[in-house]
């Protein structure tokens, strides 16, 4: 392996580890990963594919490169049955050519990875428009892209359970405010009724009016949340330290190293 081959691997494996460690939105890690995917593959185009098990098609969670309506990000994949066939039969790494022919968009040959979670095929990864057939599928390449999927799947999942559990707790802390203001509060006259604030305006009430109350009660809930999703106790002081960290820094989330 020559030094250019090394700092390469070197270069992608950064990628990864940031894509996993840096905080950052889903939508973030993704863009990381469609961009380390062509400069892997020195290619012009990337996206992540996630699959629609139901209607038996592929909706575009990312994508760089890409032109036209073919792939805009939040809608299925646009491109032919025949291709589209030929996409949910993907099982390991491939790459495609000679079925460009009415699809506008893509640049062929294409090169695409199965994304899987837990035996599970969620998706797919693919990049587009190499610069050099040739360099794209050396085997060093194909290597380290068929490693970059697992990442992208990770990332994937753990998107997902973090929208679960914001969901949960936002749900959860709703039903703890309104209790609590059904608790400080006699039952209202139907006159009051109508003139009762917003569930928001409440919130903001509750806050001001008893803010060491909510904040206890917040907290309380975060943490059922976080101990439900399966995370143990050094997790949660993990998360304990990182909002210390946050009050520190005036809001804003330490970045990391």
């Amino acid at each position: 392996m020559d030094n250019d081959a090394i700092n390469r691997t070197l270069n992608v494996i950064e990628e990864i580890t940031r894509a996993l460690n840096a905080p950052h939105t889903l939508d973030e890690g993704l863009r990381l990963v469609v961009d380390t995917t062509c400069k892997l593959l020195d290619t012009t185009q990337a996206a992540v594919l996630l699959l629609d098990e139901g209607r038996q098609l592929f909706i575009v969670r990312a994508a760089t490169g890409l032109e036209g309506d073919i792939a805009r990000v939040g809608f299925p994949l646009e491109v032919p049955d025949n291709m589209q066939k030929l996409l949910l039969k993907i099982q390991h790494i491939h790459s495609i050519s000679g079925v460009d022919s009415g699809i506008d968009g893509i640049r062929f040959p294409i090169i695409t990875t199965p994304l899987f979670y837990k035996g599970n095929r969620i998706g797919l990864l693919f990049g587009g428009g190499a610069r050099d057939p040739q360099t794209a599928n050396e085997p060093l390449r194909m290597k380290l892209f068929s490693l970059l999927a697992p990442f992208a799947s990770l990332i994937i999942e753990n998107g997902r359970a973090n929208d679960i559990i914001n969901r949960r707790f936002l749900a959860n802390t709703r039903q703890h405010m309104e209790a609590v203001l059904e608790e400080e509060r006699p039952a209202p006259t139907a006159k009051e009724v109508k003139a009762l604030p917003s569930a928001g305006d409440q919130v903001v009430s509750a806050s001001i009016s008893n803010p060491a109350k909510v904040v206890k009660m917040l907290t309380e809930a975060f943490y059922r949340e976080l101990t439900t999703a399966g995370f143990d106790d050094s997790q949660v002081t993990i998360a304990a330290t990182h909002l210390i960290d946050c009050i520190l820094h005036r809001g804003k989330p330490p970045r990391e190293e």
